[in-house]
């Protein structure tokens, strides 16, 4: 009996000492778990801090939330209605509030660009004029242009945001700016004329925009052209040192890494310049239907068009930058 009695104790204690070790191995698995689930968020997060470092991913990602944000809202806006339906039926008001946040987004972009013209003011280099360097010189034509992008964008921005502002010293005035007794008010002569030369701002910063698209294009062609004409070739250094063996076969082992290396960069710049032809020919376009006379009241093509070729190029935008950040 006492042995029995010993062998239930001793039963007893061992199947406590198994449910601790159990209750331990779960409360470390868990602890692991926050771990793991912990250094994935505080990876990814970093990644992401790290992608919106450049002014210009920023804008991607706004870019693509305006646009998609803009789709969203025609699809809630060709929902069918059903007979004997208010207007305030709730697709037509989530389609309203989609266009309304779109809308804001645009406008941030406008104040994003705000930074845009010390950054094309420092790639201007008026020495490379000298070089015979067509890339350099073509560079720098390029950066002419956004330097007279940027204060006409600026200058679009106050007069759309502040029109009661005389931007324009001589102020132009037609009946559009007439009340009902005939005379007109100074504050409605500066809203008009705030609101033609928003107009033609715009219309003559997406001019020189169109300018810089159409030499972005030429300059990818060159680019390619050169990758295609002069493809990567093997350094004869080898043949032309005495080393020994061993020597030898590390530096091949190194040359190929290099020559591999160089490769992948190759196939990196091809693919990102068809990339930036790609985006460049969706923007073509909306640029010249913005760049147009009276082109916000007689516009050449319609909104869903222009949107839409935008919307395309975002998402293009949006991958090509995407796959350069994780070639870096």
């Amino acid at each position: 009996m006492r042995e029995i009695v010993g062998t239930t104790k001793n039963n007893g204690n061992g199947s406590q000492q198994q449910q601790q070790e159990q209750i331990s191995c779960t409360t470390t698995t868990n602890k692991c778990d926050d771990k793991r689930y912990s250094s994935t968020f505080k990876y990814i997060l970093s990644k992401y801090l790290q992608f919106i470092r450049i002014p210009h991913r920023q804008d991607s990602i706004l870019k693509t939330v305006q646009y998609s944000l803009w789709r969203l809202s025609k699809f809630y806006r060709n929902t069918v209605i059903p007979e004997n339906t208010k207007c305030h039926y709730i697709p037509h008001r989530m389609s309203d509030a989609l266009m309304k946040l779109s809308g804001e987004i645009s406008w941030a972009r406008y104040v994003l660009r705000f930074f845009g013209l010390p950054a094309a003011i420092n790639g201007v280099d008026l020495r490379s004029w000298a070089l015979e360097n067509n890339y350099k010189r073509l560079g720098q034509v390029m950066s002419w242009t956004m330097i007279a992008y940027y204060p006409l964008e600026h200058l679009a921005y106050l007069c759309y945001k502040a029109p009661s502002v005389n931007w324009l010293p001589c102020a132009t005035t037609s009946n559009a700016c007439t009340n009902d007794v005939g005379s007109i008010s100074s504050t409605d002569r500066y809203c008009h004329s705030s609101s033609i030369l928003a107009s033609k701002a715009s219309a003559w910063s997406c001019r020189f925009w169109f300018t810089y698209l159409l030499l972005d294009i030429y300059r990818c062609t060159l680019s390619l052209r050169e990758l295609k004409q002069n493809p990567h070739q093997t350094s004869k250094a080898d043949d032309l040192v005495s080393i020994s063996d061993s020597d030898k076969n590390e530096n091949n082992n190194n040359n190929k890494l290099t020559q591999t290396d160089k490769q992948h960069r190759e196939i990196v710049t091809v693919r990102t310049e068809h990339l930036q032809i790609v985006r460049n020919i969706l923007y073509v376009l909306p640029a010249v239907n913005w760049s147009l006379p009276n082109w916000d009241t007689q516009p050449w093509l319609h909104n869903d068009l222009v949107n839409g070729l935008c919307w395309l190029e975002s998402m293009v935008g949006l991958f090509q930058g995407v796959r350069d950040f994780q070639q870096i």
